[in-house]
C-alpha cells in the first residue's frame, strides 16, 4: 500500500487539512482509502455510519427542513469523523512501527499489559513501604531497604509512564483514577511528574478530552513542579489541535476560566518566551563549538607559559587569582562572548545544551521516562557517601535541567577521585557566582521572567526532542509551526499590551524580525501613533530587506516626531538603499543640523554627493572628516575614488598609496591601477591589477568582474575602449 513514511505522512496531512477545512466529503474519501488496508472493520463500519449520517443531512437541507439541533448534530459528526481519523492514524503508525512510540506500542499489544487500577496498586504498596521505611533508624538495614524501594521505584514508575503514554483513549474511570493519584500528598513528586510528562506526549499523538481535562486540572494543582509542566503541556496541545476545539466548548469554557487568573496568564507568557529562547540553543552550541572551545584551546599553551608554580602555591596565597588569564581572555577576544553567554544563562537561555549533549550515552537514558524524571540523589552505598553532598547541591541547582543533572551526576561518579573532587568544586563555585548575580538583579523585572521549574523542564523536553537515540520520525515540537502567538486559543491569553510588549521585545532583540513585526503590527491596531513601535517595526523590515516598507514606517514616525534624530538617519540610509541619493541627501543634511559633529553622517553625505555626481561637494565632506577623525583611512578611499572620478588623478594616486602603505584589499589595487592607467602608466597600473588579482587567491574571475563594472570609469577618464581587452590579455598572459 505505502512506498515509504512521505507518502504515508502525505496522506495524514490531507486529512488533517480536509478536516481542519470542513471539507467533509473529501475527509470521507481520504479515510475510506485509508482504512481499505487496514483490518478494522469496526472503525470502517463507524465510518460508513458517520458518512450516511452526512448524507441524510444534506437531503434535510436541500430539502429546506429545518432542524434546531442542526449544528449541535453537525458538530457532533464533526467530532466522531476527528475521532475515526484519529484512530486510523494511530493503527496506520502501529502496524508499520512509525516511530519508538508505536514500537512500544506494538509490543505492548501483544502482550498482556496492566490495567490503570492495577499500577495504582502497586503505587499504594510502594508508598506503604516507604512510610513504613521512614520509621525506621539510621542505619545499615534503613539503607538497603532504601535501595531496594529505589530500584521498585523506578520499575513501577517506567510502568506507569508507559501506561499513560502510548494508551488511546480513556474512560471516565481511567479519567478519574489518575486524578486521584495526582491529588494523593502521599505520593512522590517523582512520579507524579511523569505523569503529568506521560500525559503530554501522549496528547502529541493523539487528542483525548480527557487527558486535557486532566491537565487543565492540574493547572489548580498546589503542586508548582507539576502545575508548570501541566501549563506547558497545555500549550502545546492548544497549538496542534486549535482548529478543532469549536468542537469543544467544554475545554473553551475551563480555558476562558483560567484566562481570568492573573498568574495563569504570566506563567503563559513565561513559557512562551522560553520557547522563543530555545531557538537560539543550536546557535548557542555552534558558537561554542566553533569559537569559545578552539579559542580556549589556543589560550591553552599560553597560559602554561605564562603561568608559574609560584603563582600558585607561593605567599601571595593559593586562591589569589592570576590577573594575567583574565588578560589572555579579554586579547584573545573571547572576553565579550563568555559576558554575552553568562548574560543569557542568566536570561534562561539553555547554554548548557552544548555541554551535556555528548553525556546521554549513559543506559540511565535508554528508558524513555528518564528524558522526563525529576533528578533524586540516588542512594549510595558507605563507599559513595562522598557524592552525597555533591548529589545534594545538583538537587538545588537551577543551572541545569533535571536531565543534564544526571548526565553530569554519572559522569562525576566515573572520575578518579582527584578529577571529582575539582569538579565538584568548580560547579559549587559556578553556582555560588550565578546566585548572586541572579540576586543583583534590577528590580521590576518579575514580568518578563522565566519561571525556572518551566525553563528547566523545556530544555529537558529539547533534550528528548533533539537527543534521544530512537527520536526517528518522532515530530520535533520545537521545530512546529505556528509561532504560539500565533495560535487563536492561546493569543487570547497573551492581548493585552504588557504580554505582547514583552513577547515582542524577545523576538526583536533576538533578531527574530519576522515574528517581532507580527506583535509590533497587533500592538499598532492598539496604539496606532506610537513612535517606538514605528521605528522598530522600520527597522526589522529593513533588516529584513524590504527597504520600501521600512520607508514608509519610518515616514509614519517622522510625523510623529520630526526631529528624532536616530528616525531621520533611517530615512537617509533608506532612500539611500533605495537609489534616491536626492532624497537621502535631504535628510543627511536634517540629521547633520541635529547632529553636526557625527562625522559619520559628514561620510554619507559625501557618499550622497558622489552618487550625485558632484564630486567638488562630495570631496569638501570627505576632507572634513579626514581632518576631524583619528582613523584617517576611513576618510583615504572616498577621497581617492572620488578624486579619480574628479579627474584629479594626481591626488588620487597619492591617497591610493597612502591605502596601500597601510592596510589594502583588492579593490584599492585595482582603483589605484585605473589611476594609473587613467594617467596613462601602463606598466605601473598592470603592477597594481596584478596584486589586486593576487588578493583575489589568482582568481581571475573576480578580478575581471570588478574590472567590467569599472569601465564606464574608465572610459569617462579616457581610456580607450580597445586598450580594455588588451589589459586583460596581458593579465591572463603573466598568469
Amino acid at each position: 500500500m505505502w512506498s515509504n513514511f512521505q507518502e504515508m505522512k502525505s496522506y495524514f496531512s490531507k486529512i488533517s487539512e480536509s478536516l481542519d477545512q470542513k471539507r467533509l466529503k473529501q475527509s470521507f474519501e481520504i479515510l475510506t482509502f485509508l482504512l481499505a488496508n487496514l483490518s478494522n472493520w469496526q472503525l470502517k463500519e463507524r465510518l460508513n455510519e458517520l458518512e450516511d449520517n452526512y448524507k441524510m443531512m444534506l437531503r434535510y437541507l436541500t430539502n429546506g427542513v429545518k432542524d434546531p439541533q442542526q449544528e449541535k448534530i453537525y458538530h457532533d459528526l464533526f467530532r466522531s469523523v476527528y475521532q475515526v481519523a484519529d484512530q486510523t492514524i494511530l493503527e496506520i503508525k502501529t502496524t508499520h512501527s512509525w516511530s519508538y512510540t508505536y514500537d512500544v506500542r506494538k509490543a505492548l499489544l501483544n502482550s498482556p499489559s496492566e490495567t490503570a487500577n492495577q499500577l495504582v496498586e502497586s503505587i499504594n504498596d510502594l508508598t506503604g513501604k516507604i512510610t513504613l521505611n521512614d520509621l525506621l533508624d539510621e542505619g545499615e538495614e534503613k539503607n538497603k531497604n532504601l535501595q531496594s524501594i529505589e530500584k521498585e521505584r523506578e520499575l513501577i514508575e517506567g510502568r506507569v509512564f508507559r501506561n499513560i503514554w502510548i494508551s488511546n483513549l480513556w474512560s471516565a474511570d481511567e479519567e478519574k483514577t489518575w486524578a486521584d493519584i495526582l491529588y494523593n500528598e502521599l505520593n512522590q513528586n517523582t512520579l507524579l511528574n511523569l505523569i503529568v510528562s506521560a500525559l503530554i506526549l501522549s496528547l502529541e499523538e493523539l487528542f483525548d478530552e480527557r487527558k486535557i481535562n486532566l491537565l487543565l486540572d492540574i493547572c489548580e494543582n498546589p503542586n508548582e513542579e507539576i502545575r508548570q509542566r501541566a501549563l506547558t503541556g497545555i500549550l502545546l496541545f492548544l497549538r496542534r489541535y486549535d482548529k478543532r476545539l469549536y468542537l469543544y466548548p467544554n475545554i473553551s469554557n475551563r480555558l476562558q476560566h483560567l484566562s481570568d487568573n492573573k498568574q495563569f496568564i504570566n506563567n503563559v507568557r513565561s513559557i512562551i518566551l522560553q520557547f522563543i529562547l530555545s531557538r537560539e540553543t543550536e546557535k548557542i552550541t555552534r558558537i561554542m563549538k566553533e569559537e569559545i572551545i578552539p579559542g580556549m584551546m589556543k589560550i591553552n599553551p599560553l597560559l602554561n607559559k605564562k603561568i608559574r608554580m609560584d603563582d600558585l602555591f607561593g605567599e601571595t596565597g593559593i586562591d589569589e587569582k592570576n590577573p594575567e588569564w583574565q588578560n589572555l581572555i579579554e586579547e584573545s577576544g573571547l572576553g565579550d562572548r563568555l559576558q554575552e553567554f553568562t548574560e543569557l544563562q542568566l536570561e534562561g537561555a539553555d547554554v548548557m545544551h552544548s555541554s551535556f549533549l555528548h553525556l546521554k550515552n549513559f543506559p540511565f537514558f535508554n528508558e524513555i521516562q528518564h528524558w522526563f524524571a525529576l533528578f533524586v540523589p540516588p542512594v549510595q552505598s558507605e563507599i559513595n557517601k562522598e557524592l552525597d553532598g555533591f548529589a545534594k547541591l545538583l538537587l538545588s541547582s537551577s543551572l541545569l535541567c533535571n536531565s543534564d543533572k544526571y548526565s553530569f551526576y554519572f559522569s562525576i561518579a566515573q572520575m578518579p577521585e582527584s578529577y571529582r573532587k575539582m569538579m565538584m568544586g568548580q560547579f559549587s563555585s559556578e553556582s555560588s557566582a550565578i546566585k548572586e548575580m541572579m540576586k543583583e538583579e534590577l528590580p521590576g523585572s518579575e514580568s518578563g521572567k522565566i519561571h525556572p521549574i518551566a525553563r528547566q523542564f523545556i530544555q529537558d523536553l529539547y533534550r528528548y526532542y533533539k537527543l534521544f537515540p530512537r527520536r526517528q520520525n518522532i515530530e520535533d515540537i520545537f521545530a512546529m509551526k505556528p509561532e504560539f502567538y500565533q495560535v487563536p486559543s492561546i493569543a487570547g491569553f497573551i492581548s493585552d499590551s504588557e504580554s505582547l510588549t514583552i513577547i515582542g521585545e524577545y523576538y526583536f532583540h533576538r533578531n527574530y524580525f519576522e515574528e517581532a513585526i507580527d506583535i509590533f503590527n497587533i500592538l499598532l491596531q492598539k496604539d496606532i501613533n506610537n513612535e517606538t513601535l514605528l521605528q522598530k517595526k522600520g527597522y526589522c523590515l529593513q533588516m529584513m530587506g524590504k527597504l520600501e516598507e521600512a520607508l514608509d514606517s519610518y515616514l509614519k514616525a517622522e510625523l510623529l516626531n520630526s526631529n528624532n534624530s536616530w528616525t531621520i538617519k533611517k530615512l537617509a540610509y533608506c532612500y539611500r538603499a533605495l537609489k534616491q541619493p536626492q532624497e537621502a541627501l535631504s535628510y543627511y543634511r536634517k540629521a547633520e543640523q541635529l547632529n553636526p559633529d557625527n562625522l559619520s553622517i559628514q561620510l554619507s553625505i559625501g557618499h550622497c554627493y558622489l552618487e550625485l555626481k558632484n564630486y567638488t561637494e562630495a570631496l569638501k565632506h570627505y576632507f572634513k572628516v579626514e581632518y576631524l577623525t583619528n582613523n584617517k583611512e576611513k576618510a583615504w578611499r572616498p577621497i581617492a575614488w572620488c578624486s579619480f572620478l574628479n579627474g584629479k588623478y594626481e591626488q588620487a594616486l597619492d591617497y591610493f598609496q597612502k591605502i596601500i602603505s597601510s592596510n589594502p584589499n583588492a579593490i584599492d589595487y585595482l582603483n589605484a591601477g585605473h589611476t594609473c592607467l587613467a594617467m596613462g602608466n601602463n606598466r605601473e597600473a598592470l603592477e597594481l591589477y596584478k596584486s589586486a588579482l593576487n588578493s583575489n587567491e589568482n582568481s581571475f574571475e573576480k578580478f575581471a568582474e570588478s574590472f567590467v563594472a569599472d569601465v564606464p570609469d574608465l572610459l569617462n577618464a579616457g581610456v580607450k575602449t580597445g586598450d580594455i581587452p588588451i589589459i586583460l590579455d596581458t593579465l591572463v598572459y603573466g598568469m
